[in-house]
């Protein structure tokens, strides 16, 4: 990737896409690679130091190839956003403090968070929304992530699992829900007969380009640490095609 600057957006899969769909329609003009480390996916079922090495990892391997910008898509990334913008001189947007913001607005009481194991384990999500004064509880719902990472959503052992982690929310309905994964519009879906009329609120970044817009429409590159030809079946919904790279 010599010579072309981009803004990475990187997360432990495919969810990101729903972020870097946002960012394109916002930024035609704009050059974006998307990284999917489905090598080393889920993070949110890992210990906290081996996702921050892991996601060091692949933000330096991002930088020293020519990335202009960060944007953490996975919300599990997220939590270590600061660590990682003391490390790199460059921009780091993560998507936990600006889908807080738009969760408080939007909602009249409380919040449920759904979210992996680590992002809930961190606490992120309720510190944020305490500080808007915005009431939340969280549920931990990592078992959930591999069904949208493998196109396997439509199943029933997919819907027996939505249904094990968000049965609660039937007796205790939230005011809104954050989608704390961006795996999780995936499943929004099936999720609904549990969410019912909650406002749903799906991730998003306060990304602005460094490159300026130009009149050519901006390239997209999809890159992953895993099988190319597995993940591109995976994100056959954002129609993206996956080249491997070692990282």
């Amino acid at each position: 990737m010599s010579g072309f600057s981009f803004a990475a957006v990187v997360d432990s899969g495919v969810g990101g896409l729903t972020v870097l769909r946002q960012l394109r329609r916002q930024y035609p003009h704009c050059n974006f690679v998307y990284f999917a480390d489905s090598a080393h996916c889920p993070y949110g079922t890992q210990s906290d130091a081996e996702i921050f090495s892991r996601v060091s990892t692949v933000v330096d391997w991002l930088v020293q190839n020519g990335a202009n910008s960060v944007v953490l898509a996975c919300n599990t990334a997220s939590v270590f956003a600061d660590r990682l913008r003391s490390m790199f001189p460059l921009p780091i947007y993560d998507v936990v403090t600006p889908t807080c913001r738009l969760a408080a607005r939007l909602a009249q009481g409380d919040v449920a968070v759904l979210a992996t194991d680590a992002t809930v384990r961190s606490g992120i999500y309720v510190r944020h929304l305490a500080a808007l004064g915005v009431a939340s509880r969280q549920y931990a719902c990592s078992a959930l992530v591999p069904f949208a990472e493998h196109n396997a959503v439509r199943t029933d052992e997919c819907r027996h699992a939505v249904r094990l982690a968000l049965a609660e929310l039937q007796h205790s309905p939230p005011d809104a829900v954050i989608l704390g994964c961006t795996h999780f519009p995936l499943l929004l879906n099936v999720m609904r007969p549990y969410i019912g009329h909650a406002q749903a609120v799906q991730c998003v970044t306060d990304f602005v380009p460094v490159q300026h817009d130009t009149a050519a429409k901006g390239k997209c590159l999809y890159l992953t640490s895993g099988d190319p030809v597995s993940v591109t079946a995976s994100a056959q919904f954002a129609r993206a095609k996956f080249v491997h790279v070692d990282v």
